[in-house]
């Protein structure tokens, strides 16, 4: 049975449209009212009316079911749906491909795509461009390019979509070759596309050809400067991200949350408070929307600036935390050696419904370690496999090795690497030598010293950390022996650095280095 539109068959929150009345009496509500709806729920609701008037029986209406299902996330029901449909057409096919693309689904995504293939269908430029971004998810290079083939031999001209997806495809797969061949064939400037080659080329650590093609870009929109921000980021090029955010700035262009995340970040691994501090007030000004994903990043740059205070209000201003937002700030008090606060923050997360994930457990455990809590550790690591079924990832068994060698069990932090799942790597067999320098346990660091270099041959900071440790327990002849091999094999170790802010411009000092630009000066002011 079938009912007919009117003003009152509508929710109070769905407000009809202005041409209510002149909408065709004949017109089934349900139809109507699945293209208004806001919450997955509704579209139960109205998915229970098409079964039950046999709205069904028209292809049309499972086409606008399903896509109202992927619209709502909901892909397990868009999924039951489109497998109902008794001849599904291509724009079912494409809506199920987005769906799952957009539900993390990629491999599923190119089933489907298959099954169109095989059904005798012949894809569609939506379909060229969803079926792209599955392989790109997957890095599925060679299925990818018989994607592309096919593309080809359809006859499909550059296109907008179609084109800068195979761009993005082969960038992300690493192919840059291929991708500059698709950007080829475009006769005139595509921003899309040249912001994909961007992308591509900085993921590869190409950075000159990146910033040549980003410099000549005329038309650059918000997502050309986050891919320049972004990949300056990634590839630890702070100052330079922070410069060309200073330039999108200036240019008049407003940042995106891409953008917006990778400059904080870039303040964060500077410890440019000031920077950071502006830039947090500049949200403000312009009223850009504060998204939990860029309260988050502030409060991540406020607690490695220096200032967990600030980070730690932001973080009691967010009116809806995610479980990144709690890590984020645990973490941060975990590096201020505040413990108590961490194990406070564990409880009112928990408190609030928030399941805790691996990042927020590094961080309880880091802050027992850095604050000496044996006992609290081997708690929190037992209730974290036991009560929140979380299985330990490598960084877990570093921070309880870090903790039980920081207070000498040297026996039971050896007793946890043996009983470790996976093979334990160099970072463990690294925190277990330093942990024996500091308690002068040679047979222990000797073994330590020995794996950890089998697994990093080339990491000179081992070989310094093995001398320093035979060195301080008298074994002088083994100590030079180890400084001689780092000399002979040119290993490189870590030496402190520091970061100094100074009207808005951060300077970096090395130990050991008298290249900074300024340095006659700053040795006249000795």
């Amino acid at each position: 049975m079938t009912f007919l539109l009117t003003s009152s068959a509508l929710p109070k929150h769905i407000k009809p449209p202005l041409s209510f009345k002149s909408i065709s009496a004949k017109v089934p509500a349900s139809v109507i009212l699945l293209q208004m709806c806001h919450d997955f729920r509704e579209v139960r609701q109205l998915h229970a009316q098409f079964v039950v008037s046999a709205l069904l029986d028209h292809p049309l209406n499972f086409g606008r079911l399903l896509n109202s299902y992927v619209t709502m996330s909901q892909i397990g029901d868009a999924l039951s749906v489109f497998e109902a449909i008794p001849s599904p057409d291509v724009f079912a096919y494409n809506t199920m491909i987005r769906g799952l693309i957009q539900g993390n689904c990629p491999y599923d995504a190119l089933l489907v795509y298959h099954k169109l293939l095989l059904g005798g269908f012949t894809p569609d430029n939506y379909t060229y461009t969803f079926v792209l971004k599955a392989c790109s998810h997957l890095k599925a290079l060679s299925e990818g390019q018989q994607v592309h083939c096919r593309i080809i031999k359809a006859g499909i001209a550059p296109d907008t979509y179609v084109h800068s997806s195979a761009i993005h495809f082969y960038a992300n797969s690493g192919s840059m070759d291929d991708a500059e061949r698709v950007l080829a064939e475009f006769t005139e400037e595509n921003t899309l596309a040249l912001n994909s080659m961007i992308s591509g080329y900085l993921s590869l650590a190409l950075v000159e050809k990146a910033r040549t093609m980003f410099d000549n870009i005329v038309r650059k929109d918000a997502a050309t400067w986050s891919a320049m921000v972004t990949g300056y980021t990634k590839n630890k090029m702070h100052v330079e991200a922070l410069t060309v955010f200073q330039d999108m700035i200036f240019s008049g262009a407003r940042p995106n949350e891409s953008v917006l995340v990778s400059s904080l970040s870039a303040c964060a691994n500077l410890g440019a408070l000031d920077r950071g501090r502006w830039i947090h007030g500049y949200i403000d000004r312009t009223g850009i929307q504060m998204t939990t994903t860029v309260a988050t990043a502030i409060i991540d740059m406020y607690s490695k600036c220096g200032s967990i205070e600030c980070g730690y209000q932001m973080f009691q201003e967010m009116p809806r935390r995610d479980v990144v937002a709690w890590g984020a700030i645990i973490s941060g008090f975990a590096a201020y050696g505040q413990a108590w606060k961490c194990f406070e923050l564990l409880d009112e997360m928990v408190a609030d419904g928030i399941h805790p994930n691996e990042v927020v457990f590094v961080g309880i455990l880091t802050a027992c370690s850095h604050g000496g809590y044996v006992r609290k550790g081997q708690q929190y690591f037992n209730r974290m496999v036991n009560e929140f079924g979380i299985r330990p990832t490598i960084e877990h068994y570093g921070c309880m090795v870090d903790l039980l060698g920081r207070a000498g069990m040297l026996a039971e932090a050896d007793e946890l690497i043996m009983s470790m799942p996976e093979e334990p790597n160099a970072v463990i067999w690294g925190s277990l030598l330093h942990a024996c320098r500091m308690h002068n346990d040679l047979r222990r660091g000797y073994r330590a010293y020995k794996r950890s270099i089998e697994l990093e041959p080339s990491l000179g900071d081992r070989y310094k950390l093995a001398s320093l440790m035979f060195a301080n327990a008298g074994e002088k002849e083994i100590a030079t022996n180890i400084r001689k091999l780092i000399k002979k094999r040119e290993l490189e170790t870590l030496r402190g650095s520091s970061f100094i802010e100074v009207d808005g411009n951060v300077h970096e000092f090395v130990a050991g280095d008298i290249n900074h630009q300024e340095m006659r000066e700053i040795q006249s002011i000795w």
